[in-house]
């Protein structure tokens, strides 16, 4: 199996964070970010689709809900916060 494909396995049984998953595979949030851009086009050729809980500043709590990357951003546009709380993310139908 490829990572992509256990990573499509893992995501379908429940849902993960997006540090977890580095963190499961080895690799970094920018190679994690392009892993999940090509999963999410994936799967949708299959009927489903990536659910994302959107990154979220931890100051503020602004909601990062229009973001359309999977890299995680630098700072919040409100209060201009660093503390950025990591999405999750799993597979649904």
């Amino acid at each position: 199996m490829t990572i992509r494909q256990k990573m499509i396995s893992l995501l379908e049984e429940r849902a993960f964070g997006f540090r977890e998953l580095a963190k499961q595979f080895r690799i970094s949030d920018r190679e994690l970010a392009d892993h999940l851009s090509h999963i999410s086009r994936t799967i949708k050729a299959k009927g489903k689709h990536l659910v994302a809980h959107p990154f979220r500043c931890m100051e503020c709590g602004f909601l990062f809900k229009d973001r359309k990357h999977f890299a995680k951003p630098g700072r919040c546009p409100r209060c201009k916060s660093t503390h950025i709380e990591d999405p999750e993310y799993g597979i649904g139908p």
